[in-house]
């Protein structure tokens, strides 16, 4: 049975009351004037009483076997033989016999003909002159090709406002009529002023030969050009090819002849 412990008087409650009855009763006799009585000595249940218990019957004491057990007996440990390394005959030597020789007597050994080495010089000999001469003779037709081109009509070497007047910014291209015509800037370098120039201008391809006919040949009015200045000038340009077979700019080359002033 659960009792519960009162915290004034320290004695142990049945759990149906939720108040002490000593500390109860206490209060009441105080509360009439009449001195508190002694409560009554806590009654302790009773304890239960046991029979005794009869002692166990003892067990018997069994010794232990005793066991004898004898040492091992320690083996050596196998020993192997190595085995033997394997044995390989040696390969087959070739035997090579020296070869024969043999001696002939009498006989030389033959050279090169003399005529043949005389006719293979003349070859060498001749083949070298004519390399020569085609050499020299190409380099002379070049520089008179060069020279008659310096001398030739359509350059500006024998006037003496050539070397002030140059050409620049050539530009080909075509009108609202569909003509082809050509566009450049003629430079003055000289401090004065040149009045009535006219030039007739040579267009060729960079890479023609001497002896093929120039693209265009252009007589240009140009005018006044001012000193150490430039003027822009327009002309149709008289050609066989239309505008899409002309090669481009970069690859033209002019050339001009100052016609006036003389």
């Amino acid at each position: 049975m659960f009792t519960w412990i009162c915290p004034q008087c320290g004695r142990e409650v049945p759990p149906s009351y939720s108040e002490c009855p000593t500390c109860a009763e206490r209060r009441q006799q105080a509360a009439g004037g009449q001195p508190p009585t002694a409560a009554p000595p806590q009654q302790q249940p009773p304890q239960p009483q046991y029979a005794p218990q009869a002692a166990p019957p003892p067990q018997p004491q069994y010794a232990p076997p005793t066991q004898q057990y004898a040492p091992p007996v320690q083996q050596p440990p196998p020993q192997y033989a190595a085995a033997p390394p394997p044995q390989y005959a040696p390969p087959p030597q070739q035997q090579y016999a020296p070869p024969a020789q043999v001696y002939t007597i009498g006989e030389q050994k033959k050279g090169t003909p003399a005529w043949l080495v005389g006719i293979i010089t003349v070859a060498v000999l001749g083949g070298a002159l004519f390399g020569l001469y085609r050499f020299v003779g190409r380099n002379g037709t070049t520089s008179n090709a060069a020279a008659a081109k310096t001398d030739a009509p359509g350059t500006s070497s024998k006037n003496p406002y050539a070397k002030y007047v140059e050409v620049v910014g050539l530009r080909i291209l075509e009108n609202d009529a569909k003509k082809p015509i050509v566009r450049f800037a003629v430079v003055n370098h000289s401090p004065a002023e040149l009045t009535g120039l006219e030039l007739r201008v040579v267009l060729t391809s960079v890479d023609a030969k001497a002896d093929v006919e120039p693209l265009s040949v252009i007589d240009a009015k140009v005018g006044t050009v001012p000193a150490n200045g430039t003027k822009d000038v327009e002309a149709p340009l008289n050609t066989k090819l239309k505008v899409y077979e002309l090669p481009d700019w970069q690859f033209v080359k002019t050339t001009f002849e100052i016609t006036a002033p003389n």
